[in-house]
């Protein structure tokens, strides 16, 4: 996890990663620290096939009220990744809006307007 100079928080995860409680925890500890509450938009680099656990994905949800994420865009090529992320987001109905791009143009273009959006509310 790194911020980028335009202000988005950019995640990737190694190949058949399993994410569990803990490990999400840890996550969101960590983005905590590099952005402090303040809510910013998340870039995920969904390239590699990662599995989330139940109990994950209920911690997940249980802290994205909470989170400093804003919005959150997804970039894979790969075809049945989007497939899956999309099945993923309509089960979990995430807090937050979530997108799925083919490239990161295209989705970092997409989470700087709701940056721009929240600067003129702040």
């Amino acid at each position: 996890m790194r911020l980028l100079d335009i202000g988005i928080v950019h995640y990737s995860y190694l190949n058949n990663v399993d994410i569990d409680v803990e490990e999400h925890l840890e996550n969101h500890k960590a983005l905590v620290e590099l952005v402090g509450l303040e809510k910013h938009p998340i870039l995920v680099d969904a390239s590699e096939l990662i599995n989330i656990t139940s109990k994950a994905r209920e911690k997940i949800k249980e802290l994205e009220p909470i989170s400093p994420t804003l919005i959150r865009a997804f970039v894979t090529k790969s075809v049945g990744h989007k497939l899956l992320i999309s099945f993923f987001l309509r089960v979990n109905k995430p807090y937050v809006q979530n997108k799925v791009f083919s490239n990161y143009e295209e989705a970092a273009n997409w989470l700087m307007q709701f940056k721009a959006v929240q600067k003129e509310y702040i």
